[in-house]
């Protein structure tokens, strides 16, 4: 008996920590093979709710190594390599594209009343919940970048080759 409790006492931990883990509001998160930090992008709200269309998305950087520290993205970390630009707007809708990924265009809208963040890949949509960069050895240099999403309630992957 104390075993089941224990085993149910570190599911629902488990589960507590999988739901802490992506704040509401986390439109996806964008990993390198560098080290532990990452981007976070967050929906950007204006106080009514709505979606700032000017502003759609927060990144800033989470510096696991440095004890989760909450960091903002430099000038030049938001110009050349995890900023975005946005390309069109629509009422509480943006397309987006991250500053390196100018032929992806990235919807930022609701769904089933959640923020979510869409792509279209290989004729396929899907919510982004995370990229990550491969990059070569420590040099700023990236090989591909896989995008992580849901599609038809399924997890699946597609790969961006760098040319």
């Amino acid at each position: 008996m104390k075993r089941v409790l224990f085993i149910l006492s570190f599911l629902q931990l488990s589960l507590f920590a999988a739901i802490a883990a992506t704040p509401e509001g986390r439109l996806f998160q964008f990993e390198r093979s560098t080290n532990r930090n990452y981007i976070c992008y967050d929906v950007n709200l204006l106080k009514d709710g709505k979606l700032d269309l000017k502003e759609p998305v927060n990144p800033y950087w989470i510096r696991a190594e440095e004890g989760g520290e909450k960091k903002e993205l430099s000038f030049l970390q938001f110009k050349f390599a995890f900023g975005y630009k946005v390309d069109s707007t629509r009422e509480n809708e943006a397309t987006i594209h991250l500053s390196p990924y100018k032929n992806l265009p990235i919807r930022i809208c609701k769904r089933s009343g959640k923020w979510v963040a869409l792509v279209k890949m290989e004729g396929q949509e899907m919510q982004v919940t995370k990229m990550f960069a491969q990059m070569k050895g420590q040099s700023l240099t990236c090989l591909y970048v896989d995008v992580t999403g849901i599609a038809n309630g399924k997890t699946i992957t597609r790969r961006i080759n760098n040319k």
